[in-house]
C-alpha cells in the first residue's frame, strides 16, 4: 500500500536500494492525492495517504517512542563530536561537555498532551530487505532504519544501514549494537532513534495546504478538517528541524556555552 523510492534496486541517490521508501514518497503521495481531488472531487486519495503516513512513517508514540514521556527538555541530549572523515569514526561521546535548553518542548506538550514528535521518519525499508524488522523483531516490514551517521565526507556508498530500534541484538562482539560503529561511550544505552527530512514535512503540509483550498473551493473542506490539523501538527513539530541538534548557538567554538531559548535556533 505504500511506494518504493524507486522500480529499480540499485540507484545512486540519498539511498542506494530502490526498494527502500522515504517521507519524501510519502509526501508526494499526499500532492497526488490532493491534485486529484481536485481534478475529480473525489479525495479519498488525499484521506488514504495521510493514514498511511499515521500508520507506517510516523513514529507511534507508544510502541516505537517508548519512555519519551521522561525526556527533560534541561538535558535534551548528550554530545558527540562530528568527524571531518569517516577515519575519524568512532568518535568519543562527551559526558561533560553542555547541551542547551530545549525551548519548544514544554509548549509542545501542553498543546498536545505528549511529548512524543510528530514527525516523519525519512526512511523504511518496505520489504525489510536487510532483515531487521521492527523493535528487533526481525521479521516486521515497514522497517525504520537509518544510515547516514558518519559526518559530511560519508557518501550513500560508505553508509551502513542499521536499525533505528537499537536494543544490542545485532552485535555479537561488542554487546552494544551498531553503536560501537557511530560513537563510543563508557555506557552505551538501549535506544531507538528517527531522523526527520524536513523538506518531505514541509511538502506534505503544502500539499495539505493546496488541498484545503481547492476543497474548500468545492464546498468540502469541512470534511477534511482532520486532515488540516493533522498538517498543522506536524508544521509545530516541524519548529524542530531549525533548532542545532544540541541546541548549541550558531557558531559556537567554547565547548561551554550553550543555547538558553531560541539563541539556539539558526533558522536553517
Amino acid at each position: 500500500g505504500i511506494p518504493y523510492h524507486s522500480i529499480e534496486t540499485l540507484i545512486v541517490d540519498s539511498l542506494d536500494y530502490g526498494h527502500l521508501t522515504t517521507s519524501e514518497a510519502f509526501s508526494y503521495m499526499v500532492w497526488l492525492g490532493a491534485t486529484y481531488g481536485k481534478l475529480t472531487g473525489d479525495w479519498s486519495y488525499f484521506i488514504d495517504a495521510w493514514d498511511k503516513t499515521e500508520q507506517y512513517i510516523i513514529p507511534d508514540p507508544q510502541k516505537d517512542q517508548p519512555g519519551i514521556e521522561a525526556y527533560s527538555p534541561k538535558i535534551p541530549s548528550q554530545y558527540a563530536p562530528e568527524a571531518n572523515s569517516i577515519s575519524g569514526y568512532p568518535v568519543a561521546v562527551s559526558e561533560s561537555a553542555p547541551t542547551g535548553i530545549d525551548p519548544i518542548s514544554d509548549h509542545l506538550a501542553s498543546v498536545y498532551s505528549s511529548k512524543a514528535l510528530y514527525q516523519m521518519h525519512w526512511l523504511l525499508d518496505v520489504d525489510n530487505w536487510y532483515g531487521f524488522g521492527n523493535h528487533g523483531d526481525g521479521t516486521s516490514r515497514y522497517s525504520y532504519i537509518n544510515t547516514y551517521r558518519r559526518g559530511p565526507e560519508e557518501s550513500v556508498w560508505e553508509t551502513i544501514p542499521h536499525p533505528a530500534w537499537e536494543d544490542f541484538k545485532w552485535d555479537d562482539v561488542n554487546k552494544s549494537g551498531f553503536l560501537s560503529l557511530f560513537s563510543s561511550s563508557t555506557q552505551p544505552a538501549k535506544q531507538w532513534r528517527y531522523t526527520s527530512s524536513p523538506d518531505a514535512d514541509a511538502r506534505q503540509i503544502q500539499a495539505t495546504y493546496w488541498a484545503y483550498l481547492w476543497s474548500k473551493e468545492q464546498g468540502v473542506h469541512k470534511e477534511l478538517k482532520p486532515y488540516f490539523e493533522k498538517a498543522a501538527k506536524m508544521g509545530d513539530y516541524l519548529r524542530y528541524s531549525l533548532f542545532d541538534k544540541y541546541f548549541r548557538p550558531i557558531g559556537v567554538q567554547n565547548g561551554s556555552n550553550f543555547g538558553k531559548g531560541y539563541d539556539s535556533c539558526h533558522y536553517l
